[in-house]
């Protein structure tokens, strides 16, 4: 094995490695936006039952929470797309192509 080929396999590694954990945390992330959104749908049903001021300054502030998370997923999956698709551009063309 060259030089470059560990090189190349241990950078394949690490970033491997930083993908799980990046996987990871979206998991937690999408999974407490999912928790965040259903907890915005139950408070329009208690828009009889609590003072409308009240109501508004936290449906604003959980729907401005929701908007940051779904806005840093975003930015995190084009970056990961980007990085897929510069790994394709390095491949050489398909055969038959």
């Amino acid at each position: 094995m060259r030089a470059s080929d560990a090189t190349h396999i241990t950078a394949a590694r690490e970033h491997t490695v930083a993908s799980r954990r990046r996987t990871r945390a979206h998991v937690v992330i999408t999974h407490d936006l999912n928790a965040k959104n259903h907890t915005l749908y139950e408070l329009f049903a208690l828009a009889t039952k609590v003072e409308p001021a009240v109501l508004e300054a936290v449906t604003r502030e959980l729907a401005q929470d929701i908007i940051a998370d779904a806005d840093m997923l975003i930015r995190e999956l084009r970056g990961i797309k980007a990085y897929a698709e510069q790994q394709l551009a390095k491949l050489p063309a398909r055969l038959g192509d």
